[in-house]
């Protein structure tokens, strides 16, 4: 009697699964389930161990599998967009080495080693980090990852641009916010410290408060507040409540034309209704299926907007601290971008075609 196929008991058909033995008889069965029953934690102790180990032996096995199919599938994709990606990936080697030459000759001059020219560097090279990071999803097929990252890649372009126009009051404002901010962030540390990691001391609290009240002396007393930093760039008024927000300063570089990308984008950050339903990676074939995986769907919006960025924010850190090289290289990223958008156009309604072809 095949004991297993006949029970209805989930406990007996679990068991069943997980020992392998399908020839157990209806007592022997019987006299199972009574244990799992009567002593349900050992029990379960023995049953989880067991799938552990069925798991842990035959892991590498699946993973091979998948390990191989990811890799075709990437292939499939680059055989589509190579064009696009090969020019996104070749302007983060290009900005890239922007930062790093000017990096390198000013770096041993102590009058041009200025606070903007630190935070500006830096910021530069956070752009290029973050869109890397793009461009390795977008290999992966991973649209609306790469685009929930553009979010990113696009405040910290923003606040980059607003540093390289700025003057050096700005970027040494909006590195002494530090000071001002961490005492708040370490008190929500503490009464947030549910996993028992050391906690900020009451010495380093209050020496966290000093320095608050030493910074907000220095400058006023909004300064603490929410971008507190950029209020007198902003040219707002910086009574003891004022503050800013990020809408702000994208408005002020101008670079508000965004704004409805970078709403977009927020629905694959967070887990709102918005995030469970239009995909990038079902864009095109418009099938309603629950994408746990790539897709070579979707790509154009976030190569886009990550080449815009990147360039924006490199246009902005060339023209800050510029040399003989500066107006040509300007005149090269935009050319870029204007091609890679071309270059998508193309990409897009080639993916377009094998799609209606496949469908027919």
């Amino acid at each position: 009697m095949d004991a297993c196929k006949n029970s209805i008991d989930p406990s007996t058909s679990l068991l069943c699964h997980l020992t392998n033995a399908p020839d157990f008889s209806a007592d022997d069965i019987e006299k199972i389930v009574e244990l799992i029953h009567t002593n349900p934690e050992e029990a379960n102790k023995y049953l989880s161990l067991h799938l552990f180990n069925i798991l842990d032996t035959e892991k590498d096995e699946l993973l091979s599998e998948i390990y191989e199919s990811r890799s075709k599938f990437r292939d499939r994709l680059f055989e589509t967009w190579n064009t696009p990606l090969k020019r996104l990936d070749t302007l983060l080697y290009m900005c890239t080495k922007i930062v790093e030459e000017l990096r390198e000759g000013v770096t041993h001059n102590s009058d041009a080693y200025t606070n903007k020219f630190n935070i500006a560097t830096r910021l530069q090279a956070r752009c290029v980090q973050v869109g890397n990071e793009i461009s390795h999803l977008l290999h992966g097929g991973y649209a609306d990852g790469a685009f929930a990252r553009w979010r990113t890649l696009h405040e910290t372009s923003v606040t980059a641009i607003f540093i390289c126009e700025g003057d050096e009051d700005l970027a040494s404002r909006f590195l002494n916010f530090q000071h001002a901010a961490r005492i708040s962030a370490a008190k929500k540390f503490n009464n947030n410290n549910e996993l028992g990691f050391e906690a900020f001391s009451d010495e380093h609290l209050a020496l966290m408060t000093l320095e608050q009240e030493q910074i907000v002396e220095k400058y006023e007393p909004s300064f603490k507040n929410k971008f507190g930093w950029a209020l007198k760039a902003l040219g707002k008024p910086m009574h003891p409540n004022s503050a800013a927000n990020f809408v702000d300063i994208e408005n002020f570089v101008e670079m508000s034309f965004l704004r409805n990308h970078f709403s977009f984008a927020n629905q694959y950050v967070h887990a709102g209704i918005d995030s469970i339903g239009f995909k990038l990676g079902t864009s095109m074939s418009k099938e309603d299926l629950l994408l746990v995986g790539p897709s070579n769907e979707g790509l154009i919006e976030p190569i886009q907007c990550t080449s815009l960025s990147l360039v924006c924010a490199t246009i902005a850190f060339i023209t800050a601290f510029p040399n003989d090289e500066s107006p040509m290289r300007i005149s090269a990223l935009r050319l870029w971008h204007e091609i890679l958008k071309r270059e998508l156009v193309v990409a897009d309604a080639a993916l377009q075609a094998k799609g209606d072809a496949l469908r027919k």
